[in-house]
């Protein structure tokens, strides 16, 4: 008897050994899949924690965007005020009083920074005046435009026949242009060109320019050069150079004027240009920096920049006729930071001087202007 069950366990059932061995390897995949289901849950709990962590700062940086342009109706208002030696020296010890004194100076302020809670307000106050009207351009204005903007000269004709097509009444193309029954129709979907059947108009913003043919994204805003291959520069775009505003508006405030916009005005250099942002920040020879250095008029600007004097008579009085040094006008880039993630809200102010008041406006009016982006 006792060698029949020993050999009956071991025909029909399994050793004590091989038991333990089973219930260890389900003991083992039960914890491998538990490990997958908890690793899985974490992920995903991760997951949504960052793009809950990412939203909340979108939202932070939002608000402070909009804070931003808060901050500059402010400057803009305490700008009004200030009237230089006669401010108190507590006025001058205030942190916003440098910022606004270049604005009531006419000059731009460009990445100031604001520290507000976890994250920081930049903002840019740009006098509108201080880049080149695209509705006012001659052909000689875009080529300097586009020298600038680092567009190769084999485009330019195309570029400016195109734009010109574009803004005047007829209907028949430049050489080189493109109207609305050759070009416009056939795009998908199809549009008109802003002037035609004998109306002329004008570009309401810089970005208008894209619908224009020949104006790609990498021309206005900069990008891949599409002459020379790999090697060709890169385009720095000619967004930056240029505003909207009516045919009449064709000055361009030079003591806003970037470096970039000073190029692309009638006779000036690289020289010039450096020399000119030097007089009109109030960097003397000795490194100080003097007060009310803006320039005043365009004859100030002739007087204080002895170096004008090499232009030759035709440049002299077409640049002469292009000077302004005000601006009531403003461009305001808010962008809002928050541990690296950012928010841009930009739009137009205008200073009502006559009231000692700033707004969105037009001077007299509460009628907000209507909101331009740019990348």
């Amino acid at each position: 008897m006792v060698g029949r069950s020993r050999r009956e366990r071991r025909l029909g059932q399994p050793a004590p050994g091989r038991e333990r061995g089973s219930g260890l390897i389900v003991v083992l995949w039960v914890l491998a899949l538990l490990s997958i289901l908890i690793s899985s849950f974490a992920f995903e709990m991760q997951t949504e924690a960052r793009v809950l962590s990412y939203y909340r700062k979108q939202m932070k940086a939002e608000h402070l965007a909009r804070s931003g342009n808060e901050v500059a109706l402010m400057l803009l208002n305490r700008s009004l005020q200030i009237r230089g030696a006669t401010d108190t020296e507590a006025d001058k010890a205030e942190p916003w009083y440098e910022a606004a004194k270049r604005l009531k100076q006419g000059l731009a302020i460009r990445n100031w920074i604001a520290p507000l809670g976890e994250g920081e307000i930049r903002l840019d106050i740009v006098p509108e005046p201080g880049l080149r009207n695209v509705n006012t351009l001659t052909d000689e204005d875009w080529e300097r435009i586009l020298t600038v903007g680092g567009v190769p000269e084999a485009l330019w004709r195309t570029l400016i026949d195109s734009c010109d097509d574009w803004r005047d009444p007829d209907d028949t193309p430049h050489l080189d242009g493109a109207e609305t029954e050759d070009y416009y129709a056939r795009q998908t979907p199809p549009y008109k060109a802003r002037g035609h059947n004998g109306h002329a108009g004008n570009l309401d913003t810089v970005d208008e320019l894209r619908l224009i043919r020949g104006f790609t994204r990498e021309i206005v805003y900069g990008g891949p050069n599409p002459e020379g291959g790999d090697k060709a520069p890169t385009m720095t775009g000619i967004a930056d150079l240029l505003r909207a505003g009516a045919t009449d508006d064709k000055l361009v405030n030079i003591n806003a004027a970037s470096r970039r916009v000073l190029l692309t005005l009638p006779g000036i250099t690289e020289p010039l240009a450096d020399r000119i942002m030097t007089v009109r920040e109030g960097l003397t020879d000795a490194g100080t920096i003097s007060d009310d250095s803006q320039f005043k008029s365009a004859a100030d600007v002739f007087a204080r920049v002895g170096e004008l004097i090499a232009l030759n008579a035709d440049e002299r009085q077409r640049l002469n006729a292009l000077i302004s040094t005000v601006s009531p006008v403003f461009t305001v880039t808010s962008r809002g930071v928050v541990h690296g993630v950012e928010k841009t809200i930009t739009h137009v102010i205008t200073a009502n001087a006559g009231t000692g008041t700033s707004g969105a406006g037009t001077p007299g009016g509460g009628a907000p202007r209507v909101p331009i982006s740019r990348p």
